[in-house]
């Protein structure tokens, strides 16, 4: 791999600073270890030039061993400084092409670069921190090349696009349609660049909407919790006549002080969620070129992924607590391949959307997922309803009792918890059920965001009712399907249908799999 490329030269310092941020504990812990003494000391003055130099010397070794290119629909990567390792991923096998412009890359005009596969771990298959944004638009460009299929092609990835009940079959509707891509020998470039030609549709967040789903993100309560922890390492930091006098004052406030204290802790974390929100989603926008979609966000730290609407396999809708009063929604998409961890291996495709505006964006991006407006839903049993209540008041109980047990007769107090538990039971009893057709699947429940997730029926490899003893006496049941999506794939469920439509449902996709089956029988025939 002599002829391979190396990564942009900045690496190097990049790498550097991203492996000192791994330290950045240990470095604290030997400053104050080293300062106890008073001054910083001989253990810190000594193990920060060690972790200084390490990362440049580790740095400068990976950057100049790392080599990547491209031919024969191959990408080929060897690293390694010590133990070489050499990696060959087809392209046929790239599910989404993410390109971002971090706060370290963009001072020198580079950007990152991440690549999933089918397959791939919880981590990118291919992660390259520094490239020239040409560099990269050409990576993407061969990695990510449309196949010119023939009509009969076409007709014969259709008919093998079947569903299994078991994982090996699953893996074999794979092997088909990567065997019938291969089989296709003219290639067609996408567009030349991203930003050069004008999207087939675009769809951007607006500020008003940025600024809305930075109030409305539900993102306060863990930056509060961080907020807490900061200020109560304050006391490490202070000096102590200092604290004690600050203390004593504090405790000789007022209630009322001590409250405007605490609510104006809770403002800034308010405000440092919004503007974190607004940070993170800032030039929000969603293109779609083709068969691609091409989202791209943020202020700071640009990021652009690029996803293939063919390896969509559902669409969820997921509204929050604070989002829900006033119409809003969020719509991931579940993607082969696809996700990632601050999304629960899910990709965000609009960060903030009215609900009666759904149907148009998905039918300007995604048409396969569309339903029609004003969809009734088979909703569920009364029977059902007491087993909503109870699932949502037993956690209660584990606050409720001890407190009571501890702090008495004011413990008791806690137990009127269980009237906002018990409305929170009922509307999850009250939002839960679903909707099908002879080609599609829509399921919504909530635990406290309300979620409903279509599915096309093509795209569900397995589904399951389940019944537990007490469901068998009250003749209900629990819907379940599985897709493809992320590293393992994905389920989604109903609690408590009635016993008929459980089974209904389940009839429902068998005889899609029946349907399935013929028709495989008849191609090999």
């Amino acid at each position: 791999m002599t002829d391979g490329k190396r990564m942009h030269w900045a690496a190097v310092p990049i790498m550097i600073v991203q492996g000192i941020k791994g330290f950045i504990i240990p470095l604290i812990i030997a400053f104050f270890i080293g300062s106890t003494g008073g001054g910083i000391g001989i253990f810190t003055l000594i193990i920060i030039p060690v972790i200084i130099l390490f990362s440049l010397g580790y740095s400068f070794l990976y950057w100049w061993t790392y080599r990547y290119y491209v031919k024969d629909n191959e990408l080929y990567i060897r690293q390694g400084i010590i133990i070489k390792k050499n990696r060959y991923i087809q392209r046929r096998r790239v599910q989404s092409f993410d390109k971002s412009a971090g706060i370290l890359q963009r001072p020198f005009g580079l950007v990152r670069v991440k690549i999933e596969t089918a397959g791939g771990g919880s981590e990118p298959d291919v992660d390259i921190d520094a490239l020239t944004v040409q560099e990269a638009n050409r990576l993407k460009r061969e990695l990510m090349k449309k196949m010119d299929v023939p009509e009969e092609t076409e007709q014969s990835q259709a008919e093998l696009n079947v569903h299994s009940e078991n994982e090996e079959h699953v893996e074999g509707e794979d092997v088909h349609q990567d065997a019938l891509e291969e089989e296709s020998t003219e290639v067609v470039d996408v567009e030349e660049e991203w930003t050069e030609a004008e999207p087939d549709d675009r769809w951007v967040l607006g500020n008003k909407r940025l600024f809305i789903a930075g109030m409305t993100s539900g993102g306060v309560g863990l930056v509060l919790s961080a907020v807490i922890a900061i200020v109560s390492q304050f006391d490490v930091l202070l000096p102590e006549t200092f604290y004690e006098s600050t203390v004593g004052y504090a405790l000789s406030l007022t209630t009322t002080l001590i409250a405007l204290f605490v609510v104006l802790i809770a403002l800034i974390a308010y405000l440092i969620s919004i503007g974190i929100t607004i940070v993170k989603y800032g030039q929000f926008s969603v293109d779609k070129r083709g068969n691609d979609l091409i989202v791209s966000r943020g202020l700071l730290e640009k990021k652009q992924l690029t996803l293939k609407v063919h390896r969509i396999t559902a669409v969820r809708y997921v509204s929050t607590i604070l989002r829900q009063p006033f119409g809003y929604t969020t719509i991931y998409v579940e993607s082969k391949g696809g996700g990632n961890a601050e999304e629960q291996q899910s990709t965000m495709l609009i960060p903030l959307v009215k609900r009666k505006e759904v149907d148009e964006v998905l039918r300007r991006f995604l048409p396969e997922f569309v339903f029609e407006e004003g969809i009734t839903l088979t909703k569920l049993p009364k029977r059902a309803r007491i087993r909503y209540w109870i699932r949502a008041i037993l956690p209660t109980f584990f606050v409720t009792l001890p407190l009571t047990y501890f702090f008495p007769p004011f413990g008791a107090l806690s137990f009127l918890i269980v009237i906002p538990a018990l409305w929170i039971g009922h509307l999850r009893y009250r939002h839960a059920g679903h909707y099908v057709t002879d080609d599609r699947l829509v399921m919504q429940w909530r635990l406290f965001n309300l979620n409903r997730v279509i599915v096309p029926k093509r795209r569900i490899q397995a589904a399951d009712v389940v019944q537990s003893p007490i469901q068998r006496f009250r003749k209900l049941s629990t819907f379940s399907v599985s897709i493809l999506s992320s590293i393992s794939g994905k389920s989604f469920e109903v609690l408590d249908l009635s016993e008929n439509d459980g089974f209904d449902l389940k009839d429902w996709f068998s005889k899609q799999q029946q349907q399935n089956k013929n028709e495989e029988e008849s191609i090999v025939d």
